[in-house]
């Protein structure tokens, strides 16, 4: 008997059956009692059909059989709950749990499941934390560990689940992921898988993989999905060629040897910012400002007065903070390069101008890495890193010069991270090295538009500067 009435019967019920074991129904979960989030419930009727009670029965007392169905053991289940004696009308239901479970837990009042095992209850029925009450004993709440029928539509055909006050992650991705399709897993990366065949000769036609580390992210509900092997074909990385003149080339990663002597760097790692926007390579950036000196652009907010047009001093310094303010003069400079007009760099957004992060607040700061992928000789090499760029402070509301942050100026904007900058000169960096050179920068503040400059000085060649104002945003 079917504790659905005749109507939900002819809903739900389409007279056909399904194969659990077949390769095309896999994502079913596999055959009953094979899955884990397989049980068995029992429900307890007296023989007036009034409901008594519900359980889940022990794994140990049924068992099952493709041939024979399921055998069940209604007398060691009956006496386990408590019934020895009388008769009583028993029914089963099979089911598998795709979310959610049939247990109860505990929670806190902000939904944290208690997981401890002393508690107690007082005389008013409340549940305390703790094996005794003490001013330091929570009030914990029972729940089901399962969701509720928040509507059903009209039709009947369709149903509305919602969670219950329950904070847990996998209270929470289960619900999520009852109502997907299908699902991607990504095994990690210290895992190893290789193609396997009986002999190495086969090895380049084999169709079977071997996966060795932790498998238990895969089930039996994955049986007929697919598998994407990132980087599966790629025998080896090539640099980039090099260019005609023996210069870098866009893009490059690490430096070129090159009797060429060019300043060159680019946005290493940003693993520890929040970023949003912007080329890191700054591909259209090093076009433009490579060949400029820091005479050919204003940096001061006092030659604001170079700027064209009837602009406020707070407009002008707006401008300036941008780095790309117009002045006579450097609109040719850029039309040399056959750019457009870039007087504000915002303008290049789209075009992998300015490279943008999100402020995350004083205690996660944005921490962003520059290496040098410069062309210069295979020689020793003194690499010479300063910070420019200007802050927006409310109080007053203005522009200002970037500051050094350290401990005892917390208010400070930058600093050198790795390594770390002498402190008689906290915006500057030298280092000398043979291998090329990398910095680790962390931008303390937010409104910051922050500039980088590059000097090499190869042993016995001429010194490159390449100054890249204001490129770095953190809004």
């Amino acid at each position: 008997m079917s504790r659905l009435n005749e109507k939900d019967l002819e809903l739900l019920q389409t007279g056909q059956t399904v194969n659990l074991s077949t390769v095309e129904n896999a994502y079913y979960g596999g055959e009953f009692t094979t899955n884990p989030n397989d049980c068995v419930e029992v429900l307890i009727y007296d023989t007036n059909e009034n409901l008594l009670e519900t359980s889940i029965v022990d794994v140990s007392d049924y068992s099952y059989n493709y041939e024979t169905g399921v055998k069940l053991n209604t007398g060691t289940i009956l006496r386990k709950m408590g019934y020895d004696r009388g008769k009583y009308v028993v029914k089963y239901n099979f089911l598998r749990k795709i979310a959610g479970s049939y247990e109860t837990v505990l929670v806190d009042s902000d939904g944290r499941i208690f997981n401890g095992t002393n508690y107690h209850i007082m005389d008013n029925g409340k549940i305390m934390s703790g094996e005794t009450h003490t001013d330091f004993s929570k009030e914990l709440f029972l729940k089901e560990y399962k969701y509720f029928v928040h509507e059903i539509s009209p039709s009947r055909k369709e149903i509305r689940l919602a969670p219950q006050s329950i904070n847990d992650s996998e209270y929470l991705t289960s619900f999520l992921e009852a109502q997907v399709t299908s699902k991607k897993i990504t095994i990690p990366q210290d895992n190893s898988l290789s193609f396997y065949a009986d002999r190495d000769a086969l090895k380049g036609d084999s169709k079977t993989m071997k996966l060795s580390g932790d498998i238990s992210q895969l089930t039996q509900q994955m049986i007929g999905g697919y598998v994407s092997i990132d980087n599966a074909f790629i025998k080896e990385f090539l640099p980039p060629p090099v260019s005609t003149d023996g210069s870098q080339t866009p893009g490059a990663t690490e430096e070129l040897e090159s009797s060429i002597i060019q300043a060159r760097f680019f946005i290493s790692n940003d693993s520890l910012a929040s970023y949003e926007y912007g080329d890191r390579n700054l591909t259209r950036l090093v076009e433009v400002f490579t060949g400029l000196s820091d005479t050919d652009y204003p940096t001061d907010v006092g030659k604001s007065k170079t700027i064209i047009g009837n602009t406020t001093a707070a407009q002008k310094a707006t401008q300036l903070a941008y780095g790309f303010p117009k002045f006579p003069g450097y609109d040719d400079i850029v039309y040399k390069r056959k750019e457009r007009n870039i007087s504000n760099i915002q303008e290049l957004q789209k075009k992998g101008g300015r490279v943008q992060y999100t402020w995350q607040g004083p205690d996660s700061p944005n921490t962003i890495t520059l290496k040098s992928n410069s062309s210069k000789p295979n020689v020793a090499t003194k690499y010479t890193w300063e910070l420019t760029g200007w802050d927006y402070d409310s109080n007053p509301k203005d522009y200002s010069r970037i500051t050094a942050w350290n401990s005892s100026n917390t208010k400070g904007d930058v600093e050198f991270v790795e390594p770390s900058a002498e402190l008689s000169s906290p915006l500057k960096l030298i280092i000398d090295s043979s291998t090329g050179s990398e910095v680790t920068i962390r931008l303390h503040q937010k409104h910051l538009n922050v500039g980088v400059k590059l000097t090499i000085e190869p042993k016995d060649g001429q010194p490159s500067t390449l100054h890249i104002p204001a490129f770095i945003s953190v809004g």
